[in-house]
């Protein structure tokens, strides 16, 4: 490895970062959406690579910065996205040892109090291993990750009593996220400038906002995306004052589902114990991903690894996959 340089980010490294994501994922993503990805921050972008002299990415570590609320505190947390390593430069041993200390480095340097308080991500069975030996995946014990499905040609119910609005408006996310966060003892904030930021705006991608509404007031709220034969719900912030607000979410998504073509409604959601009781009784049905695991690792004294399992609020607008 003496030919190998570990570094962070550097203007201009986009490029070869991106060609060597879609070279490994197989994906054509474009430069575009790489910078809406990872837009720049204050401290700059929060991604680590390694690199042979000639500027080709042998391994990729990023994460996009996210606030989280747990319980009282609220701390800068880093959602683990784009992590590769470019196996046909170095094989074996070697590629795997790249690949580590690209993660530990990350760790070592960008992994505190002041900084990154809490990492999490959504690692597939091969990742989650190599995280495992090496970068603390297990720390706390890999949570399951819950898909939620649903027939978009289901029954549902007529009357709420609220009206359902579509389209992003900030400041009423704002209102519903006041009234909804005491709900989400372990969340990202969900408010107007983190939906705005996740949904509004990706180069190519069109998200469908949905809100349940009575008395002028904002009760729950959904993002959907239609993919082929099925359409998912990246996104649920419920108040939990009525349950007919998400018989309300239900009905509008269905109808939605339709219109696209879709067959199946899917989403993800766990720590919400009081939603997921409304979604059986509508008629939503619950498994385990069967590719997936949910890992966080946290830095921050303010939140003990012991508080995690079965708490963190996840849903697919909490990774890059939709």
């Amino acid at each position: 490895m003496d030919d190998v340089i570990f570094r962070r980010f550097q203007p201009g490294d986009e490029i070869a970062i991106n060609e060597g994501f879609n070279r490994i994922f197989g994906v054509s993503r474009s430069l575009a959406e790489w910078a809406w990805k990872y837009q720049a921050e204050p401290e700059g972008r929060w991604i680590f690579l390694a690199t042979d002299p000639d500027g080709v990415v042998l391994a990729h570590y990023g994460v996009v910065p996210v606030r989280l609320q747990a319980g009282e505190i609220t701390v800068r947390a880093g959602q683990i996205v784009d992590v590769y390593s470019r196996h046909g430069a170095r094989r074996g041993l070697a590629a795997a040892r790249i690949f580590l200390r690209t993660v530990s480095t990350f760790i070592e340097r960008y992994c505190n109090p002041d900084q990154l308080g809490l990492c999490y991500g959504v690692p597939g069975i091969r990742a989650l291993k190599l995280g495992v030996h090496g970068s603390g995946y297990d720390q706390v014990p890999p949570q399951p990750v819950t898909v939620w499905r649903r027939r978009a040609s289901g029954r549902t119910a007529l009357l709420t009593g609220h009206t359902i609005r579509s389209g992003f408006d900030r400041d009423s996310v704002d209102v519903l996220w006041q009234r909804a966060r005491r709900r989400y003892p372990l969340a990202a904030v969900r408010d107007g400038a983190w939906l705005g930021r996740r949904f509004v705006g990706r180069p190519g991608v069109e998200y469908l906002h949905l809100s349940a509404w009575r008395k002028k007031s904002p009760h729950a709220w959904t993002v959907a995306r239609a993919t082929g034969s099925v359409m998912q719900l990246a996104e649920l912030v419920w108040d939990g004052e009525d349950r007919r607000s998400l018989v309300a979410l239900d009905r509008a998504a269905l109808r939605a589902a339709r219109g696209f073509g879709a067959e199946t409604v899917e989403m993800w959601l766990d720590a919400d114990p009081d939603a997921a009781r409304v979604l059986a009784r509508l008629g939503w049905e619950a498994a385990p991903h069967p590719e997936i695991k949910l890992v966080v690792h946290t830095f921050h004294p303010g939140i003990s690894p012991s508080s995690v399992p079965g708490r963190f609020y996840l849903t697919m607008g909490d990774t890059d996959l939709v």
